[in-house]
This record gives C-alpha cells, sequence and structure tokens, in this order.
C-alpha cells in the first residue's frame, strides 16, 4: 500500500508553505527515511521557462526552499537542476527567484547538459535511455512537479515532470519517436521515472494551471501540496479529484495495461487532508486531450483529418522563431514576418509549439473526432 499525502496549503506564504511540506514528508515518512548524512540530493523542480511566477509555469521556490531546508537538516547536500523546453536555466532561476533559494540553501544550480545511457528496469518497453548524469547518479532524487494541465499528455504532474531529465534536443527526437501516440508517449515516461527512481515526490498545487498547459493555461487556485514515494500512484489518485475520467488520462491506460498499478486504485492509501474539502468546483481541463486517441488501426492520413491540429494566430505571434525551432518533425515554418505555415499533413500532433510559445498564439483547429467525444462527454456520466 502506497500512501499518498494531501495536505491543504492556502498560499506561498512562507509559515504555510513550511508547514504544509513538513505535514506531508512527515506522513510519507520523514525526511530522514529518504535522506541520510553526507548524500547528495537533486531536488527536480518544472522549470519550464521563464514566465514570471504569478503565471503559475514553474514550481514555486517557497516549495523548493522549504524542501531543501529540511534536506540539509537530515545531513545532504542539495543540487537543483533541470532541462527546460524554454529558455535557459540561468534565466528562468533569475525572473522566478530560483537563484535566490539555491543560494541561500548554498546549491549548486545547473542545466542538464551531460546525458549518459541508463538501462532501464526489467519490464520496461525501451530497453535503455538517455538521462541527464545528475538525475541518475545523486543519492537521492527529490521530483518537485507543479501541478499542471498538458495539452497532449491531459495532466503533468510527477510522472511527466521527469521528462526534464531528458537533455535539450533529444526532448524533439523523443516527440519524433513517441509523440505521435499518447500511450506510446505514456510508456516512455515511466520508463524514465522508473529508471530515475524519484525517492520522493512532493506536488506544488498551491497555485496550479488549467486549460491550455502547461505553458499557456490560466492560473488556477487549488490550495494544496501532495506528497508521496511513488509519483505514479500519487498521480492517479489525484487526477480524479481534478475531474479526470481514467480512461481519458494516458498515464492511467499505460500503467494499467502494464500492470504497474492496480485499476482500482486497492494499492493507495490517502492520508493528511480530506479530499473532499480540496477539490476545486471547476477545474479547465483541455479540451483537445480530452478525447481518447484514435485507433492505431487507423490510416495515417484519416487520423490527421480527424484529430485536432495546431493553428497559428499572427496577431499574437512575437516572431521569436520558438516554435519552428521546436517541431519534431520540421512541419513548420516561418514564410513571413509574424507568419507560419504548418503542414498539416506531416505534423504529429505532439503540440510541442503549442507548448514552446510565449505569446500563446499557437491555438487548436478542432477535429470531427474529438468534437463527437466532447458532445458524448457532455452527456454520459462520470
Amino acid at each position: 500500500m502506497t500512501r499518498v499525502a494531501l495536505c491543504a496549503c492556502p498560499d506561498y506564504d512562507a509559515a504555510n508553505v513550511v508547514s504544509a511540506v513538513e505535514r506531508a514528508v512527515r506522513l510519507c515518512g520523514g525526511m530522514e527515511k529518504f535522506v541520510r548524512p553526507g548524500q547528495r540530493v537533486l531536488l527536480k523542480p518544472n522549470l519550464l521557462s521563464a514566465a514570471p511566477l504569478a503565471h503559475r509555469v514553474t514550481t514555486d521556490p517557497a516549495v523548493v526552499r522549504t524542501v531543501g531546508k529540511l534536506v540539509l537538516k537530515a545531513g545532504g547536500r542539495v543540487v537543483i537542476g533541470d532541462s527546460p523546453a524554454i529558455d535557459k536555466v540561468s534565466r528562468i532561476s533569475r525572473i522566478t527567484g530560483m537563484k535566490e533559494v539555491a543560494d541561500e540553501l548554498g546549491a549548486d544550480l545547473i542545466e542538464f547538459c551531460r546525458p549518459i545511457l541508463a538501462k532501464t528496469p526489467e519490464g520496461s518497453i525501451y530497453h535503455a535511455l538517455e538521462l541527464e548524469e545528475t538525475a541518475l547518479t545523486a543519492d537521492v532524487v527529490i521530483n518537485l512537479p507543479k501541478l499542471k494541465t498538458h495539452c497532449m499528455m491531459l495532466l503533468t504532474m510527477g510522472v511527466k515532470n521527469l521528462f526534464g531529465t531528458v537533455v535539450g534536443p533529444r526532448k524533439s527526437q523523443w516527440h519524433m519517436h513517441a509523440g505521435a501516440d499518447r500511450i506510446m508517449f505514456a510508456d516512455l515516461l515511466l520508463d524514465i521515472c522508473r529508471t530515475v527512481k524519484p525517492a520522493l515526490t512532493i506536488l506544488d498545487g498551491v497555485w496550479g494551471m488549467q486549460g491550455r498547459g502547461p505553458n499557456n493555461g490560466t492560473p488556477c487556485h487549488l490550495g494544496f501540496l501532495a506528497a508521496s514515494c511513488d509519483p505514479l500512484v500519487m498521480d492517479l489518485a489525484l487526477a480524479p479529484l481534478l475531474g479526470v475520467h481514467p480512461a481519458s488520462f494516458p498515464l492511467y491506460n499505460a500503467a494499467v495495461r502494464r500492470s504497474l498499478v492496480r485499476s482500482d486504485g486497492s494499492d493507495t492509501q490517502m492520508v493528511g487532508d480530506d479530499p473532499n474539502g480540496l477539490t476545486p468546483k471547476e477545474f479547465q481541463l483541455p479540451v483537445l486531450e480530452s478525447a481518447m486517441m484514435v485507433p492505431g488501426f487507423v490510416s495515417g492520413l484519416i487520423r490527421r483529418h480527424l484529430t485536432s491540429r495546431p493553428v497559428q494566430d499572427p496577431d499574437l505571434c512575437r516572431d521569436c522563431g520558438k516554435c519552428a525551432a521546436v517541431c519534431p518533425p520540421g512541419s513548420l515554418e516561418f514564410v513571413a514576418e509574424r507568419r507560419a505555415v504548418i503542414d498539416h499533413m506531416t505534423c504529429i500532433r505532439c503540440y510541442c509549439c503549442q507548448e514552446v510559445c510565449p505569446a500563446n498564439a499557437i491555438h487548436f483547429k478542432t477535429g470531427a473526432l474529438v468534437g463527437i467525444a466532447e458532445r458524448l462527454r457532455a452527456i454520459m456520466p462520470y
């Protein structure tokens, strides 16, 4: 039975964060259970982009600071690191205040840039993965995700946050290889998670993101922190609280198919505060990703007509070119100032362009299948 601690935290006031983090960690066994004196401990927050904290794109520094202090108290040595999809760690850390946290903790603040080949555990889909050396050689990894929606994977929490251990351009390569199928991509995320093996995951859900996440959604106050020694169990326990039907969650489908969790949740024990008191009244999930994938036997041509596709709004475009640079199949190119052309026949619907756009200039034209699924979802019970 795996514990998932859920603790109310109304805001990022230092006293409230300290109280909630310490309680959540204590419910998971205490920091001394995970960190011994002298150990090198990697804190892996979500540092997606250099957005102001009020946009709720990144893990709040108040959470990282509190966790770091608990690690120091237990005798560990702190390293903070990530491989952002947008911008550099140095710029993100200045804008978000993460640099001040690192300085206060006496921690190294690094951008992942040293991939090494790691053998995956038995039962993995992929036999080996190239991941950041620090994540594989640290004595302890503590995973510090931000609760957000995700236009490809529906939600990004504990498991998805570890995709940040894939270094730089290799993210696009993996999107090209596995990003056309959400279950295949979920399998990749599960293999990364099982290879990195975080000892503890603490989720920042005080303020999250809803709608068109993970970079261009809208802030949403949720008022809790969650913690578990198993990020997959945590993610699947929290998803229903956000209004997610398991069948629409690619991570759930992949994990159950591989027998990594029990489909009825009987391997999970929720502790801490009553989930009913912390469940948001409304949480806007991405419309695009609430539908099931087109079956694999359907031809690529038909799939592209049935599924939603990215489109550009030139009036919002800043002409930064990040969307074209990140596109795995090279389906997007600029033909004039602020005017992009997207080849929807080669587009794999990974939505990386939408994710990295700093101006929210990439939108979606709803496909026929998604439209039908949404109408059915509106009339069918949970």
